[in-house]
């Protein structure tokens, strides 16, 4: 008996084709949907055509899966959240290095092959929170081209080192910053999302709780290259707008559907950071060096300096 643990998603065929089949890390595949396959799933789960049809894009397309011990399911049919953690894993990396709209708690497919080569599928579908994901929407073309599954490969060993338990404590900057990414993309509005990236962000660029204006807006500029001094310090304000005086993202619009110019900075300021906090990560994963900067305080200050009003380092 052999057990293939999935989960499906849809991918365009944009100016690149998506990827067909490769391998990402530690057994788990993405693989181009085979149409025998997801139609024995379609026809064994009634319930996995009906979420396919309140899909804003479908039929599904691709599918993450491992091959899983048998001997960890005492349960056949039920996919448990360790069954989950490596598929859950690839789509973390797919939003680091493409922010694709694949959400965790989509579909999830356990498939049963048996000696005589039959195969028997069993999925539950929900819908909860997590069953959409919101990317920046530059990105919002969803899709995984061969070139970004093989950079989700090269970053894999260093996302499972990160997280081992061996090693979690001393990265937990970096992965708290990571898991409040990864929660932000289960929210639509500007308001509530942006101050979860803004948490994400102070994980990785401040030192301490006194003097995070000065820190953000010093620090980021010189971590990240696309992001200016201004840039920052409009990152930093509209946070305290949504944080502190429960502001919307757009102050002077009309209901005309013509955006004011300032309102026009505040979006970009809420991309921008979805942005920063992207790279951030990604140059974490890419360089070793650079994430033990980020987790050593000490480092953080003399590398990436950041002043008070009286002049201190902090």
């Amino acid at each position: 008996m052999r057990i293939e643990i999935s989960a499906l998603f849809y991918l365009l065929s944009v100016n690149e084709p998506p990827v067909r089949n490769g391998l990402i890390g530690d057994g788990v595949y993405i693989q181009e949907l085979e149409e025998g396959w997801i139609q024995g799933v379609r026809d064994r789960c009634p319930k996995v055509v009906a979420r396919e049809l309140l899909e804003v894009r479908s039929p599904y397309t691709h599918r993450l899966f491992y091959e899983a011990a048998t001997a960890e399911s005492s349960e056949i049919s039920l996919i448990s959240p360790k069954d989950q953690q490596p598929l859950v894993r690839a789509i973390s990396l797919s939003r680091i290095v493409k922010p694709t709209s694949i959400p965790y708690s989509n579909i999830w497919v356990k498939s049963v092959y048996d000696d005589s080569g039959r195969v028997h599928h069993f999925s539950e579908p929900v819908i909860n929170a997590f069953s959409v994901a919101f990317g920046i929407k530059k990105h919002e073309w969803n899709t995984i081209t061969q070139s970004d599954a093989s950079e989700m490969a090269n970053l894999w060993g260093s996302l499972s080192h990160f997280l081992d338990d061996n090693y979690e404590p001393t990265y937990r900057r970096i992965v708290r910053a990571l898991k409040y990414y990864e929660l932000s993309h289960a929210i639509y509005f500007a308001e509530m999302r942006h101050p979860i990236l803004h948490a994400a962000l102070e994980s990785m660029v401040c030192t301490g709780r006194p003097h995070n204006k000065a820190q953000v807006t010093q620090r980021l500029p010189k971590l990240v290259s696309f992001i200016s001094v201004q840039q920052a310090e409009d990152i930093y304000s509209v946070c305290c707008d949504f944080k502190h005086s429960a502001q919307a993202i757009l102050q002077k619009s009309g209901s005309k559907g013509v955006i004011d110019p300032s309102d026009l900075r505040r979006i970009d300021a809420v991309n921008l950071l979805h942005e920063s906090v992207r790279h951030l990560l990604l140059e974490s994963l890419k360089n070793r060096s650079f994430a033990d900067i980020l987790v050593d305080l000490g480092k953080l200050r003399q590398t990436y300096q950041a002043f008070d009003s009286k002049g201190r380092l902090v």
